[in-house]
């Protein structure tokens, strides 16, 4: 099982994490001050807690995001994000509400003025940082930014704001002046600073004394590779079926690795991963040099099933996708009492339908049901002509009971979502189609 706290505990730390500051502002004594001025204070105080909170989630922690997965850790890290840069904006506004709305010109003066006080400029500068982290986030693909620099810049902006925000709050916080809010921000401040001196200082370092090298590059088809790790007299690395790791090959940057599924099986002393050319890093992937050093970072993430699954199990993968579901594919076909097993494997072309002989094999030998899916181009034994959709789908859940059937989906996010709404109209309950993202642009 992947390692971390249950979901609802996290769930519940971050609301508190995230109110704290408001509960230390009421328990202070201070008398309160108008409602525009409270209303602005508390918006400050949120955003403010939120902002912390970003260096919490978003980092590999496994103990916080282990059993949370990073589809659900990315999506409430960009949605704080946004929701947290609102809350700023409306921070000095909330202050002069009224005259927004009967004179907004001296409102704006006010505002104005506000923004050009001296003893404002930390939180000025804060705004600022905050915003261009947001809009860079927002704006990466579409501006080309790429991945590591938007990555290093990200951090580096977001811990600045923060820095900043923190100055802000001790130096004109009404309710900041008092020791527990103070140490409340302070603390928080460190903790988000040490998060990242853990994820890219002290874990690189970690895991680049771990012996990884590459073992063998092979080609699987069109712009698909194969890469083998291997740590000599080391133990096989612990790892549940459909997890995935961060791989930096040679000597680069902390902030310069990227995911990949994991493709092998539980216990195989190599990790196998399935790596097609589609950028910078992954466009030479087929010329790493053997026995050149790898940076892992592993295992990572929720796409598993429990090891006490009793329910049928329908796998399905579209492209590159196949990577985790292959994984969950080999170590069910290492367990005597699997039961029920189908995958559902669609790709453009039938030479983009990789490990088909090995898929064959273990369905003729296991009893597992193989449903193959070609989109483009001449057809392969046992393949059909098509898209994942509803019919194939129906056809792979023949026979088995939508409420004791699990559903693991890898693939484009569009296939997913169009899959995973097909599975529902199936009859599978939600929680039941499981699946996770690693696109967010």
């Amino acid at each position: 099982m992947t390692r971390g706290l249950p979901p609802w505990l996290v769930a519940a730390m971050f609301v508190l994490a995230a109110c704290a500051p408001l509960i230390l502002a009421l328990a202070s004594g201070e008398p309160p001050e108008a409602v525009q001025a409270e209303l602005g204070i508390g918006l400050g105080l949120a955003s403010l807690a939120l902002m912390l909170l970003q260096f919490a989630h978003s980092g590999r922690l496994e103990t916080i995001a282990g059993r949370v997965g990073i589809d659900w850790t990315m999506r409430l890290h960009r949605s704080a994000g946004i929701a947290l840069a609102a809350m700023v904006l409306l921070h000095p506004a909330a202050f002069l509400a009224p005259l927004l709305l009967t004179q907004p010109g001296r409102a704006l003066d006010g505002l104005v003025r506000m923004f050009g006080a001296e003893r404002m400029q930390s939180g000025v500068i804060a705004l600022a940082l905050l915003l261009v982290v947001v809009a860079a986030s927002l704006a990466r693909a579409r501006v080309g930014l790429a991945y590591q620099r938007w990555r290093a810049l990200h951090a580096a902006l977001g811990l600045a704001a923060a820095a900043f925000a923190v100055h802000h709050a001790l130096r004109v916080g009404l309710y900041s002046e008092a020791a527990p809010l103070r140490g409340f921000w302070l603390g928080g401040l460190a903790l988000a600073a040490a998060a990242l001196v853990w994820t890219w200082v002290l874990k690189p370092l970690r895991d680049g004394r771990a012996g990884w090298r590459v073992a063998a590059v092979a080609p699987l088809g069109p712009n698909y590779w194969e890469v083998a790790l291997e740590r000599p007299s080391r133990a096989p690395l612990p790892f549940a079926a459909g997890q995935f790791a961060w791989l930096a090959f040679g000597r680069r940057a902390p902030w310069d690795d990227n995911p990949f599924s994991i493709a092998s099986a539980p216990g195989d002393p190599r990790l196998a991963f399935v790596i097609r050319e589609a950028g910078d890093l992954t466009r030479t992937i087929g010329s790493l040099p053997i026995g050149s050093d790898v940076r892992v970072d592993a295992p990572h993430g929720a796409f598993v099933l429990d090891p006490r699954e009793r329910r049928a199990v329908l796998l399905i993968a579209g492209g590159a996708g196949i990577a985790p579901i292959l994984s969950l594919w080999r170590d069910l076909a290492s367990r005597p009492d699997a039961g029920a097993v189908r995958l559902v494997y669609g790709a453009w072309t039938a030479e983009r339908l990789l490990y088909r002989e090995e898929l064959t094999r273990t369905a003729a030998e296991k009893g597992f049901g193989l449903f193959l899916r070609v989109d483009e181009g001449p057809l392969c034994a046992g393949a059909t002509r098509g898209i994942l959709d509803e019919a194939i789908l129906r056809a792979a859940m023949d026979g088995l009971d939508p409420h004791r059937t699990v559903a693991m989906v890898c693939g484009p996010t569009p296939m997913m979502l169009a899959v995973a709404a097909s599975l529902e109209r199936l009859g599978l309950p939600p929680a039941a189609i499981r699946y996770e993202r690693f696109d967010y642009d």
